[in-house]
Formats: C-alpha cells, sequence, structure tokens
C-alpha cells in the first residue's frame, strides 16, 4: 500500500507539499485547524458595496522568478491572471513628503542613488553618501546575523535607512529594519555584497541599472494577481489534492504527536489519532515547536524564534472623482515617524488593477466614481488602533497620502480584517538557525517543515520552496508511478 502522508496546515505551503506528496504516490490527509484554507490568501464580500468580492489578505504574487506563474498556469488559472496597470508606479511617504518610489531598487536600496527619483526623496547630501558605498570596504557593515538597519545605515547612511528601506520593511515585511536580520529578508542582498562587495552595485547587476541602462520598471508592478481575488489560487490547489484522492479536512486542529511502531501518531482535537509514515509541519514555527517537543526534541529546539506581528487591514470603498486621478500611483508605502499619518502603507487597489475597477462599476452602479483603497497598520512594537476608531483613522491617513480630503461622506463601506500570526520577524540568527535545521531535517525522509518563517516572504518564495523540495526529492529518489485513490473528501 502507497505511504500515508499527514499535512498540518492548510495555508500556500501546506496545500503545494500536499500534492507534492500526491505526486510521489502517498496517500495524503491535510489537516487545518480554521474553517477555511489559504492562510493568508483570503477572500472577503463587502455587502454594502454590491456583495463585491476582494482580498483579505495577499493581493498579488511576484514575477521575479516566474514560479507562481507557472504554478497557476498547472491548475488551469491563466486566464485568471491581471498584470497591474501600467505608467503608474507607487510612492514613498516620509518627513520629507510624497515622492514617487524610485525605480530599480531592491528592499527600498536603490541601484542608481543619483538618479534624479531618488534625490527627490533623499536630498542631495542623502543621494551623494549613498553613492559613495561602492567604494567602501566590502566588510564594512557586514557580520553574520547582521540587522537590515545595521548593514544599510552603515553602508548607504541614515537618509536611506529611514525614507526608503524602512517603508519597505514595514510595509512589505512588518518588521523594524533594526530587528530584521538582512540575509533573511533578502538573501539576494546578502549573497550580493558578499559577492559583489557593495549592495548598489548588487541592486545594479539584478535590477539592471547600470549607467546607461534604462531605469527599470516601476517599483510595485513586477507582480500579478487573479480574477476575481487571489483566493482562486487556494481553491484550484485544494481541488487538485481533492480530485486525486486526498483528503482535507477543515476546522481539525492537532493537539499533539508522538512515534509508535514506525508511524507517526497525531492526535486532534476531536479526540481522534491518525497515524501516517510521513508528517509535514505547514504550521507556524511557535506551534511545530511545540508538537515536536516530546518526539524530536533537537529538531524542536533548532527552530529558530520567529514571533509574529499582527496587522490590522482596513478596506475602504468610496465615490470620490478625485481619486479617478490615481494621485498616489498604485499605492504608498509611509516611513515610520511620518508626522500625521499611522498607516504603514496604502494600496490604491482599483488603481491598481483594472479587474478591480470593473468589479466595483458592476457592482455599485449608482456610484458615479467608485473607487477601493486599503490601509494596513501595526508595526511591531506598535499597539494597533481600535476596530471602533480605525475606519476613521484610515480616511485621515488616506487624505493625507491621497493629498485630498476623504471622510464618511465618501464612504460608501468599510472592512476591518485582523492577520494576528501571518507575517513572521525573522531575527538576526534566523539564517543560521534555519541551516541547522535543514541539516537535521536532511538526515530523516519522514517530516518536513514548511512555510514562509522557512521559505521567506512572499508567495514567491513558497512557491520556490517548494519547487525545490520536489526537486530534492526526484534527486534522491526515482519517483514512483502515481497510484492515487480515486475519491477526494473535504470535510
Amino acid at each position: 500500500m502507497s505511504p500515508r502522508t499527514l499535512v498540518v496546515g492548510g495555508g500556500l505551503a501546506g496545500l503545494l507539499a500536499a500534492r507534492r506528496h500526491q505526486r510521489a504516490g502517498h496517500r495524503v490527509v491535510l489537516l487545518e485547524a480554521s474553517g477555511g484554507l489559504g492562510g493568508a490568501i483570503a477572500d472577503r464580500t463587502l455587502p454594502g458595496a454590491g456583495a463585491l468580492a476582494l482580498n483579505a489578505g495577499a493581493e498579488a504574487y511576484s514575477t521575479a522568478s516566474g514560479a507562481v506563474d507557472e504554478l497557476v498556469a498547472e491548475l488551469g488559472l491563466g486566464e485568471a491572471v491581471r498584470a497591474p496597470r501600467e505608467g503608474l508606479g507607487s510612492r514613498i511617504v516620509s518627513a520629507a513628503g510624497v515622492h514617487r518610489a524610485p525605480a530599480g531598487s531592491l528592499l527600498g536600496v536603490p541601484g542608481r542613488p543619483l538618479a534624479a527619483d531618488v534625490r527627490a526623496v533623499l536630498g542631495t547630501a542623502g543621494s551623494l553618501r549613498a553613492a559613495l558605498e561602492p567604494l567602501l570596504p566590502a566588510r564594512y557593515g557586514v557580520r553574520p546575523g547582521a540587522t537590515v538597519a545595521e548593514t544599510v545605515r552603515r553602508r548607504l547612511g541614515r537618509r536611506v535607512l529611514e525614507r526608503l528601506v524602512a517603508p519597505v520593511v514595514g510595509g512589505v515585511h512588518s518588521a523594524d529594519p533594526a530587528s530584521l536580520e538582512l540575509a533573511a529578508a533578502s538573501p539576494q542582498l546578502a549573497k550580493g555584497l558578499a559577492e559583489h562587495g557593495s549592495l548598489v552595485r548588487t541592486v545594479r547587476r539584478l535590477r539592471g541599472t547600470g549607467r546607461g541602462a534604462p531605469a527599470g520598471a516601476s517599483a510595485g508592478t513586477r507582480v500579478h494577481s487573479l480574477d476575481p481575488t487571489m483566493a482562486a489560487l487556494p481553491a484550484a490547489l485544494s481541488a487538485q489534492v481533492l480530485g486525486a484522492g486526498g483528503i482535507v479536512r477543515t476546522g481539525t486542529a492537532v493537539t499533539g504527536l508522538s512515534r509508535e511502531d514506525g508511524l507517526w501518531q497525531v492526535r486532534t482535537g476531536r479526540g481522534e489519532t491518525l497515524a501516517a509514515e510521513h508528517l509535514v509541519l505547514a504550521c507556524p514555527p511557535d506551534t511545530a515547536r511545540t508538537l515536536l517537543a516530546g518526539t524530536v526534541p533537537e529538531i524542536s529546539a533548532a527552530i529558530p524564534e520567529a514571533p509574529s506581528a499582527a496587522v490590522r487591514l482596513v478596506a475602504l470603498v468610496l465615490d470620490e472623482a478625485a481619486l479617478d486621478a490615481f494621485p498616489s500611483g498604485t499605492g504608498a508605502l509611509v516611513a515610520p515617524g511620518t508626522p500625521g499619518i499611522r498607516a504603514k502603507a496604502l494600496t490604491h487597489a482599483s488603481a491598481k488593477w483594472e479587474h478591480v475597477q470593473q468589479a466595483l462599476r458592476e457592482a455599485l452602479p449608482a456610484a458615479a466614481h467608485p473607487h477601493l483603497v486599503r490601509l494596513s497598520y501595526g508595526r511591531p512594537g506598535e499597539q494597533l488602533p481600535g476596530r471602533e476608531e480605525i475606519v476613521d483613522l484610515a480616511l485621515a491617513d488616506a487624505s493625507a497620502i491621497l493629498g485630498m480630503q476623504l471622510g464618511r461622506a465618501q464612504l460608501l463601506d468599510a472592512a476591518v480584517i485582523d492577520w494576528d500570526r501571518a507575517m513572521r520577524q525573522a531575527r538576526p540568527g534566523h539564517r543560521a538557525a534555519l541551516e541547522t535545521l535543514t541539516a537535521l531535517l536532511a538526515e530523516r525522509e519522514d517530516l518536513d517543515l514548511v512555510g514562509a518563517w522557512r521559505a521567506g516572504t512572499g508567495l514567491d518564495a513558497i512557491v520556490r520552496a517548494d519547487r525545490a523540495a520536489a526537486d530534492r526529492s526526484t534527486t534522491a529518489h526515482s519517483a514512483p508511478t502515481h497510484s492515487a485513490p480515486t475519491e477526494g473528501h473535504h470535510r
């Protein structure tokens, strides 16, 4: 009989792992504690906006490697892929004001520090300081486990850190650059710095922004989304797992693990015990650490601390003619400490995505100028605004970022969405801890740990990690003929 694999966690990483083990000929059971699949990929319906469906979590994926585009095509979702509206770019908001985000940057590090769009944010002095970075000794500001803030401040100066890098780290990683490890936040930058001795030269190589090269794509445009929402991705993966005979159970929390007679014994909150030859933990790192502590304590202890940052999103459906001009392009990232603004990021979804604007027009035919704007809150160490006050705060912040007065008079509907455990903080030592954990896991074929805390931030990183796992498995073993049961179950 084919071996059984039990996957704990139904986010993107768990669904991909379930599919991968099915392709290796395993019988798969996936358990998800919550009532739905997809993890940080989810949608939400706004009843006050004509039952409009909007992204409640991840709204897009990076196209840098092409991995997610290939996955989407494999799943038959190619016709649902949408690219952002061209020519808009995004904005950086700081004490210096609102400026177009510099093109050809990575994690906020500019490839051309003296370019006009960089000078507009940093000022001449800040740009000149950053332009000196390639002349610094290669090891300056570099050490194992160095934080983003430590390396960027020393090599590029305070203004690059505060006005360019901190907004990206806060908005994309929900982290503080002073506690986020550079090697975990951007392996490309860390590797390039080690190889080329310069962050600026690394960005130029990766973004093609050297002297005489084009400026590169506008910030925030190297992404795709799905129509109507990104929730189509986990739905398609789940359907594929079920169609190949897998069992998917939501509302089923795992409460304990043990090893008996060469099998994993998995206890659930329903009072049952399930046995499996292979176990995949696609759950948060703290949960994995607790579950494994009594069975494989050396692996449990190797799982790095990666605390989560709570994020509160506010989606605003507005009717305002001035928004038709897309005043902040696709959106904006806000530097910490920017006077008068508590939001860390704003996405003008109906400006960024034509399919969102079309959906708004169809859902709200009576609205003359419908728009969807989404703001996010929650920096590390910061108390989240209360749910009762946050809609008015979001309207005030949107007004400041977009440069117009927005209030309840223009508001058609709003949604407040909380994510408590989605964003993980890679602290100093994270990359080294992962290397130790990977070495321990390589010694056994019956256990794997997957998720963004191992793969990195973003859907692209998770998909690439799953691909790498599949390649390692194919190399180590001849792939068995796929023979799955014909009946799938989803309870």
